[in-house]
């Protein structure tokens, strides 16, 4: 390591003031940049791999489209079977009445209360109804809103690919030369971190959709490579969450069988809610990255409910970006 510059410290300080501000300018499409930011980091070991056959383009284009492609379609796939299951409970209301009495029936309610339900099911029909009726446009924007930010984390993600060694240069052209040396050595450490915390945070969303397999499997859930993609693209991005496919998987297996919708529920919060998101992504992606468990357990959990999708990247990512520099910091005070 070259000597640490006096003014390393305050460098560092205006680097991470430049990039909040950034990030402000264009906080409309934060969600995709920073996305597109971190498909980047996963794709890059791909990238690294094909460079050595193809040229530097081509290669950030295929690596793109690896990452983006799958993720694109289980996301629209399972937002069109969505919406295909909320028409056919709404246009079959009869049915849908006759299946939830059963299953009450089956459950040993007492027959006063199944009598309840079934005279408040129109009610709560309408309500229902009119909450559409109220929602739709808010609903309509917030999804054009995520349709553009996934299309420019795509543009993001392969122009990071294809162009970051020029953008490293660029930044380091207006860094004083006598300091380029150590923020060279900053930067690469910086990138080696956020490659294994990202790229560990893709194996740890792919093993839970390769164990959720035989989990539908057990209960004779249809669907199972899709809800197990499902599965997999709630672990890696926090727009969805495991519970939006456990609690309508749940629903489902209810009006077959009350007890196996009960045990399906249970065991998918306790071995697919919080064992992951509490014990095994801190433990899995810290020991990837050499961060601590708490610290990424803590910017997991603070990131995603402070900041939602772009919180839940930027908390962790600033940590590792932290943990990077920390040693340089540190031996520039000694």
């Amino acid at each position: 390591m070259q000597g640490s510059p006096k003014h390393l410290k305050k460098l560092f300080i205006i680097f991470l003031i430049l990039s909040a501000l950034v990030l402000l300018y264009f906080s409309p499409l934060a969600d995709g940049m920073m996305m597109g930011v971190v498909f980047a980091y996963v794709a890059k070991p791909i990238r690294q791999f094909l460079e050595r056959k193809v040229s530097r383009s081509v290669s950030s284009f295929i690596s793109t489209m690896v990452i983006i492609l799958p993720i694109a379609f289980l996301m629209f796939y399972g937002v069109f079977q969505g919406v295909n299951q909320m028409i056919y409970v709404l246009t079959h209301q009869k049915q849908f009445e006759e299946t939830l009495v059963n299953v009450l029936r089956n459950a040993k309610v007492p027959e006063k209360y199944v009598s309840y339900v079934v005279s408040n099911i129109p009610s709560i029909e309408n309500a229902f109804r009119n909450a559409l009726k109220v929602s739709a446009v808010n609903y309509t924007v917030k999804a054009v809103y995520f349709l553009l930010n996934f299309f420019v984390s795509a543009v993001v993600c392969f122009y990071a690919l294809a162009d970051g060694d020029r953008l490293l240069k660029a930044i380091l052209s207006i860094v004083p030369e006598d300091s380029r040396g150590i923020f060279r050595e900053i930067f690469l450490a910086i990138d080696e971190t956020l490659v294994s915390l990202w790229f560990g945070n893709f194996a740890f969303a792919v093993l839970v959709g390769l164990v959720s397999i035989p989990y539908f499997m057990a209960f004779h859930v249809p669907y199972v490579p899709m809800l197990s993609g499902l599965m997999f693209l709630a672990a890696l991005i926090p727009v969805f969450a495991e519970w939006m496919v456990i609690i309508p998987v749940s629903m489902y297996l209810a009006t077959v069988n009350l007890t196996s919708a009960i045990w399906f529920f249970a065991l998918g919060v306790v071995f697919f809610y919080i064992l992951p998101e509490l014990l095994l992504r801190p433990q899995f992606v810290g020991h990837a990255s050499s961060i601590h468990p708490l610290l990424l357990l803590l910017a997991f959990i603070g990131g995603a409910m402070c900041g939602g999708a772009f919180g839940f990247f930027a908390a962790p990512t600033l940590v590792a970006v932290l943990s990077a520099v920390y040693p340089f910091l540190k031996s520039g005070e000694s």
